[in-house]
Formats: C-alpha cells, structure tokens, sequence
C-alpha cells in the first residue's frame, strides 16, 4: 500500500516494466519481442497466445505435408493416387468377340502376306523356268556354232599352209564317210536300245503275271502251310541281304587288290 492508503492499481503494475493488456514478455529483451528461434519452433505467431484446441498455431486435422504436394517448374503438382486397378472385371461375350476379332484381323493379314509371297514366288519361277528353256536353246545354238568354228578353223588352217584343193576334198570325203559309218551304227544301237526295252517291258508284265499266280496260291494254302511260307519268304529275304554285302565286300576287296 502507498503512503496514502490507497491500495495498488494496474498503474502500480505498470511500473514493473510490462505493458497493460499483455501477459508478459520473455526476458532477456529489451524491447520484449520473443527471440526469432524460439518464435520458429514453437509454430506460433509472435505476440499472441495459442488458441484454444489448437497445437503451436495449427488446426487439428491438417496432417499436411509438404512432401505431398512437391513443387515443379510448372506450379504446385497435385497429391500422387494409387495405383489403378485392373481395366476389366468381368469379360463377358463383347469382351471375346473383341479379342476374336482382333485375332482374326491378325490371321487375314497374314494370310495376305503368306498368298503375296507365294504369287512373288510363283513369278519368279516361271521367270526361271523361262530362262532355264532359253538357256537350252542357247547352249544347243553355241555347241552348232562351235562346230562351225571347227571347220572354218581346219579350213584356215589348210589355207594358211597351202594345202590343195584335192588333198582337201579328199580328208572331207574321208571324215564324211567315217560320220555315216557312226551314223549307221548309232541308228543299230538306238534300234537294238529299243529292242531290248521292249523285251524288259515283256518280262516285267510276266514277272507281275507270276506274282499274281503266286499269291492266289497262297491265298489257297491251309494255315500252316501259310505260316510255313511267311518263314521260307522271310528266311530268303534275310539270305538276299546278306548275299548282296557280301558281294559288295568282294567287290572292294576286289578294287583293293587291283590298286
């Protein structure tokens, strides 16, 4: 109390070094701002107190982070989602004639693609078959020409040494009666050719004949006898094999001894 009696009053407080209407400054400052660190990490605004159901300044609730919303050249990007589920749940009957008609699609174009390189393919062999014929006629056409070469060379040669006239008709009279001797004997020998392929065709067609027989006799045997022929048949079969390579051994041991 003061000398008059008075009790104290807010001014009496006032003189303690805080202003009225504030709760008080932290020490340690003259001008009573709070320092800036303590003000950063205690979340609140300087100079006024927390509010009420609120932690250091924030709402409850906002677990916002700026981790979530990172920041691009573009502006603030959004919150990332979760990963999509499947496109399709149910596959029902458009579904699979969906993927039947892409298959089919698929399956045309390689068809297409197979029949365009067959035709390519067919053309190319025509294309050769053309040449190779060409390439016959040719070749029978060069082996004439070579012939031809021959004679004019012969006669050159005969002209370049002065042969006669006489000594030359005389070789050509020769060579021509030689060719017609060649000629006479190539016509003896395609005739007997033919001959020959007449008789083989004729023994052939009796061979066939005697098959024939053979089987309808077998054909008329009891069971044993038919067994007892599949034997004898089976047993020559085997002896007919073992005879050829032992003729094939003979026949190199044979080429070995004349070497």
């Amino acid at each position: 109390m003061s000398d008059t009696g008075r009790p104290p009053t807010s001014r009496a407080k006032a003189q303690s070094g805080a202003r009225p209407g504030t709760r008080g400054r932290i020490p340690g400052s003259s001008m009573g701002r709070p320092p800036t660190g303590l003000a950063m990490s205690s979340g609140a605004v300087p100079g006024t107190a927390a509010r009420p159901g609120s932690r250091g300044g924030q709402a409850l609730g906002a677990g916002v982070r700026v981790a979530d919303r990172p920041v691009t050249q573009q502006g603030l990007a959004g919150i990332k989602t979760g990963a999509r589920g499947p496109d399709r749940v149910v596959y029902d009957k458009t579904y699979y004639l969906g993927q039947l008609r892409a298959k089919t699609g698929e399956l045309n174009a390689e068809i297409g693609k197979l029949s365009r390189e067959i035709d390519q393919l067919t053309a190319e062999n025509s294309t050769y078959l053309t040449y190779e014929k060409r390439a016959e006629t040719l070749a029978g056409e060069l082996k004439d020409l070579q012939s031809q070469l021959a004679d004019y060379n012969t006669l050159l040669d005969k002209a370049n040494t002065n042969t006669d006239i006489a000594e030359v008709v005389s070789e050509y009279s020769s060579m021509k009666a030689q060719n017609d001797r060649e000629e006479s004997s190539l016509d003896v020998f395609f005739a007997e050719k033919q001959e020959k392929e007449r008789q083989l065709r004729d023994l052939e067609q009796e061979i066939e004949r005697e098959r024939e027989a053979g089987d309808n006799l077998v054909d008329n045997l009891g069971p044993e006898e038919k067994a007892r022929y599949a034997e004898l048949k089976a047993m020559n079969r085997r002896l007919q094999e073992e005879s050829d390579g032992k003729q094939q051994e003979l026949d190199q041991l044979s080429a070995k001894t004349k070497a």
